[in-house]
Parts: structure tokens; C-alpha cells; sequence
């Protein structure tokens, strides 16, 4: 019963994680082409300037509130994974996403803030320390998306829960899997923001099956 809850639990706040990234760069972060470094830099630094605050908790929500959420994921849904190469992959790659995107987010806040001790004093220091953050983030879990992807495809080929969503979830997973792994391709790193529309879906129906389940159970309790 608490497995489903945590299941379930954790897969929303992954998914919101990803809704929630998406809304502030679409509303906000885009009129500046935020983190997009064939474009001027000067605007995006006066972005950090005004909007730091937002910055920090972005950062800490699509980074490391994202990583915990996937640990805890991790740890339940074990069972209901098949045993075998697959569970096996899924279970480390899970643990290893997991630990770059909270490392990506702790750099990037820390950059961040770095980043604004430099502008008032340093601006040419700051403008190249800003492309080598972005560099960092992008590299690590922003623009490079195969960890994500593998793990996902592992998921779907492994997962094991019986139910009528099970075709549904692993279509999800084998497919927005794929988009992933194609993001190792630099010219194809515009495919991160499908694979993230692909993430949060999967996320989403599991984490409603899951909590629907929990409901069932202390219903019939």
C-alpha cells in the first residue's frame, strides 16, 4: 500500500518538475532566449540580474527537487520491475540521472550567484564565465539527454505492473526513450524539450495509476 503512495507521490512531483520548468521558460525565459548562446548574452545576464530569485528556484525545481523525486521513484518501483539486464540497467542509469541532474542543479545555483558578484565589477569575466556555466548545465542535464532516454527505454522494456496502462506506459517510455538518446547528436539537442514533454506523460499516467491503486486499497482496507 505505502509502495503504491510513494510511487505515486514521487512520479507526480517529476512530472510537475517538468511542467513546471516548461511554463517558466515558455512564459518567461524565452523573450531573452535564456541559456541560448548563439544569441547576445548581455540581455540574458540583465535577466539573472532582475529575476535571480526565479532563477534559484527554477534551477533548484527542474534540477535537484526533479533528482530527489526520481530516487524515491527508484526505490519503489523496483518491484515492478522484471527481473533481469533490463531491471538491472534501469535501476543504476535511474540512480545515475538521478545524481547528475541534483549535481546540475547545485552548479547552476552556484554559477548563478556567481555570476552576479561578477557583473557589477567584471562584466567581460562574467559574460565568459557565463558560457562555461552554460556549457555545464547543458553537457551535464540540459541539452544531452541519452542518461534520461536510456533510462527510459530500460524502464519500458522491464516494467511489470499488470494493468491495462502497461501498453500505454511502455509505448510512452520506448518512444520519448529514443527521442533521448538522439539528443547525443548535437544538432539534435532541439529534441530535449519532446523527450521532456515525453517524461513528464509517462510520470504522469504512472503517477495516477499509482495513486488511483492507493485509493483503491485503503478503500477495500
Amino acid at each position: 500500500m505505502k509502495n503504491n503512495l510513494l510511487t505515486g507521490t514521487t512520479s507526480w512531483i517529476a512530472g510537475l518538475s517538468f511542467l513546471v520548468g516548461m511554463i517558466v521558460y515558455v512564459a518567461l525565459l524565452s523573450y531573452v532566449s535564456y541559456g541560448d548562446t548563439a544569441q547576445a548574452v548581455l540581455p540574458q545576464l540583465e535577466f539573472i540580474a532582475s529575476y535571480s530569485t526565479l532563477l534559484y528556484v527554477w534551477y533548484f525545481v527542474i534540477y535537484i527537487l526533479f533528482g530527489l523525486a526520481l530516487i524515491g521513484f527508484q526505490i519503489s518501483i523496483k518491484t515492478h520491475l522484471v527481473t533481469g539486464f533490463f531491471r538491472s540497467f534501469a535501476l543504476i542509469l535511474g540512480y545515475l540521472w538521478a545524481g547528475i541532474t541534483i549535481v546540475t542543479g547545485m552548479l547552476a545555483n552556484v554559477g548563478t550567484h556567481m555570476l552576479l558578484e561578477l557583473m557589477g565589477q567584471h562584466q567581460e569575466l562574467a559574460i565568459s564565465q557565463w558560457y562555461n556555466l552554460q556549457m555545464l548545465i547543458n553537457g551535464m542535464g540540459g541539452g544531452n539527454e541519452i542518461v534520461g532516454g536510456l533510462w527510459l527505454i530500460a524502464m519500458g522494456l522491464s516494467l511489470n505492473i499488470h494493468c491495462s496502462l502497461t501498453p500505454l506506459l511502455r509505448s510512452i517510455a520506448l518512444v520519448f526513450g529514443c527521442v533521448g538518446v538522439l539528443t547525443a547528436a548535437p544538432m539534435l539537442e532541439y529534441l530535449g524539450g519532446i523527450f521532456g514533454v515525453g517524461c513528464m506523460l509517462w510520470f504522469f499516467v504512472m503517477g495516477s495509476y499509482k495513486l488511483v491503486k492507493y485509493k483503491r486499497e485503503i478503500a477495500y482496507a
